[in-house]
């Protein structure tokens, strides 16, 4: 089959790999210069390694992209440690990432953390999300954990996160992000710009064609066969995978079912805005995610990566990520690089180690992802877009696909296998 890929992330890229290996011919185009969107890395000349946009790292449990590296012989590549996670809380970090911790945790009364310990427990050993999406995350960790543990742990980060939509986010995306969590991460030798590189090469051994800096501008039937359009070149296609963004997907798409097209134009997303600093003196002294409690700051979230993955890959510099999720039109979003440093130096400065004041910053980046987080509603499985869509032969597989799990990288690859079995039977 001739087969069109709309979207060179994970998801493009893993369904491209599987279906060149059946022996189809497959046509992946990506709207960027480069391939894997926010997990795509750049490398500073002084720099070994690439760095992403976006801070990433994988589970051991991540099965579905671990298997992927195994197939592409880069097992060996793979970076095992246990970083240190903690939480700010009233203008001092605590250690987060164990029983013990949250025992030890001052925040809190002993009962209050034996039940968040119960409730932790619980959704470990749960086999099944699927009646918890029914009920609110706020509404069962308050049953279970405790008002004064929603207070204090979940409500900051879960406002951090989904902005004014936390209250009706469901039960079923914290048991899953609790569930899958390992204390162990994972990373790989140069970033993942390896792995980008490796399944683009695949792909093209395997007869597949790649193109970048491809925007598509239109997709429509003609006899029977789907005419993708970009630049002044058009192509026939079999069938279409779309692993772009459901509001862009309508937009490319030949008019679709007013009802279905409500159903994906309805669930909200929110944009990934990260900052990155190059520093010669660490931010965070052994923390690797700090998840900021305190609503006053006005980001969710400090990732010293140079905390996980040694500096002498980064020209001994230290680098650190500013995460936040932000609706569409929050002012941040206007913000340039120098802006916006401006708005969070203040605040950076108070998680300097040992009360310094001294901050040399050599470089900052700035990289936004626009609909990088769908947010979860109450029964969220049944507004989530099928792959199957009511166009002949088309296919839609992204992130709002993915439940009761959070975005990742382990996920889209998942969604990319799942979709080329799909395609294909």
């Amino acid at each position: 089959m001739r087969i069109a890929i709309i979207g060179g992330g994970f998801t493009g890229l893993s369904a491209a790999y599987e279906l060149t290996r059946a022996g189809h011919q497959v046509s992946l185009f990506e709207k960027e210069s480069v391939l894997g969107g926010l997990a795509h890395g750049w490398r500073q000349p002084h720099w070994l390694w690439h760095l992403e946009h976006a801070y990433h790292h994988l589970f051991t449990n991540d099965r579905d992209i671990l298997s992927l590296i195994d197939a592409l012989g880069a097992a060996s590549q793979v970076i095992i440690k246990r970083p240190v996670t903690a939480s700010l809380w009233q203008n001092r970090m605590y250690q987060f990432d164990s029983a013990m911790h949250l025992l030890r945790f001052p925040g809190l009364p002993l009962v209050d953390k034996l039940r968040t310990g119960g409730l932790l427990a619980l959704f470990k050993a749960l086999p099944w999300w699927q009646p918890l999406e029914s009920v609110s995350a706020e509404r069962l960790t308050k049953l279970l954990g405790g008002q004064k543990a929603w207070e204090v742990i979940w409500e900051p980060l879960m406002a951090g996160k989904f902005s004014n939509y936390y209250h009706d986010v469901p039960a079923s995306w914290l048991w899953a992000r609790i569930k899958k969590r390992t204390p162990r991460l994972a990373y790989l030798k140069g970033g993942f710009n390896s792995l980008i590189s490796l399944l683009a090469a695949a792909i093209k051994n395997q007869g597949g064609t790649i193109y970048t800096a491809a925007t598509v501008a239109s997709l429509r039937l003609q006899k029977g066969s789907w005419v993708v359009t970009w630049s002044t070149n058009h192509e026939g296609f079999d069938k279409i995978l779309l692993t772009v963004p459901s509001a862009i997907a309508v937009k490319l798409l030949p008019p679709l079912p007013a009802a279905y097209a409500r159903n994906l134009l309805s669930i909200s997303h929110l944009h990934a805005q990260i900052l990155v600093l190059e520093t010669i003196e660490p931010i965070l002294n052994d923390v690797y995610w700090l998840n900021i409690t305190d609503r006053s700051f006005p980001f969710l979230a400090a990732i010293a990566h140079t905390n996980f993955m040694d500096k002498k890959y980064y020209g001994g510099h230290h680098l650190t990520y500013f995460g936040n999720y932000l609706p569409p039109d929050h002012p941040y979003l206007s913000l340039n690089k120098d802006e916006l440093l401006q708005t969070f130096l203040p605040f950076i400065k108070r998680l300097l180690p040992g009360g310094n004041s001294k901050l040399s910053i050599l470089n900052s980046y700035l990289f936004i992802g626009p609909f990088a987080q769908p947010v979860h509603s109450l029964r969220y499985s049944q507004l989530a877009p099928k792959l199957e869509t009511p166009l002949p032969n088309v296919y839609l597989a992204n992130m709002d696909s993915i439940y009761p799990w959070d975005r990742g990288t382990n996920y889209a690859v998942a969604l990319g296998k799942t979709a080329a079995r799909k395609l294909t039977e």
